[in-house]
Formats: structure tokens, sequence, C-alpha cells
């Protein structure tokens, strides 16, 4: 008689999870994330991104937010960056990548409402709605593909 396979994943949620490989991939994608906007809005606002004038400053930032183009590759980027996280968190975890890199794709964000609490300057005009549902609908899509990314690695080293 044959008998089916046991599961290749933990039965519970958090089962085998590594908490600081998690958090570590989190920290990389929002550093990575918040590094990346300061380049692109310096690329893309010329002179006048890092102008000692703050109104200058602030009104090219308004300027860019309301840029498709410029919306467009920060989500770009800005999923890039959490691929890499995932792939970071994956890797470090050694194990279940799937899982990790997915995981990250959720603390990313957790993390990054930490940001949203400190003290800051008019943040300028909220950004058009498919920009939040592409970034939100992309989210753990692009954990996942870090985190299968960190396990095909991973598995041809174990080879």
């Amino acid at each position: 008689m044959h008998t089916l396979p046991s599961s290749i994943e933990p039965d519970g949620i958090f089962e085998g999870l590594k908490p600081g490989a998690i958090i570590i991939g989190a920290l990389v994608d929002n550093v990575a994330t918040v590094a990346s906007a300061i380049m692109l809005f310096g690329l893309l606002a010329g002179e006048d991104a890092f102008s000692e004038d703050e109104e200058i400053s602030q009104a090219a930032f308004d300027a860019l937010s309301a840029d498709p183009e410029f919306l467009m590759w920060s989500v770009v980027l800005g999923l890039s960056c959490t691929v890499l996280g995932a792939f970071v968190g994956a890797r470090r975890a050694g194990r279940l990548y799937l899982r990790h890199g997915g995981w990250v794709a959720v603390a990313s964000p957790a993390i990054g409402l930490l940001f949203l609490l400190l003290p800051a300057e008019a943040a300028g005009p909220p950004p058009p709605l498919w920009f939040d549902v592409i970034g939100w609908v992309l989210l753990l899509p692009s954990g996942l593909l870090g985190g299968a990314i960190a396990g095909s690695l991973g598995s041809r080293h174990a080879a």
C-alpha cells in the first residue's frame, strides 16, 4: 500500500519561522526603499530636490507626487526592495524560504508604519488609488518571489 509523503511545510502558521530573519529582511526592505526613494526623488526633481530653501524642495516633491512616471517608478522600486528584503530574510533563515519571504512582506509595512509615527513635515498630496492598489496587491507576491529566489539558490548550494 502506498502512503502519501508527509507535508514539507510545518502545520502551524508560525511553526518553523525564525523571527530574527524576518525582522532583518523587513529592515533591509525599509532601508532600501527609503534610500531608493531619495535617489529617485533626486534624479527626477533635479537640483530643486535638495535645495536649502525648504519651500523649493517641498514644491518639487509635491509636483513629483502627482507625476505618474514618478509614482510608477516608486512602485517598481518599492516592490523590488521587498523582493530584496524577502531574499535576505529567507536566506538568513536558511529554511522555509517561501514562508519567510512572505512574512517579510507582511512585516515590512508594519515596520514602515513605525516611521509614520515619527514627527514629520507635511507629506504632500496623497497618492492616487491605483498607486496604493498596485503596491498592496503585489506586496505578498514580491515577498514570495524573494523567498523563491533564496530557496532556488539555497537548494543549489545544498546539492
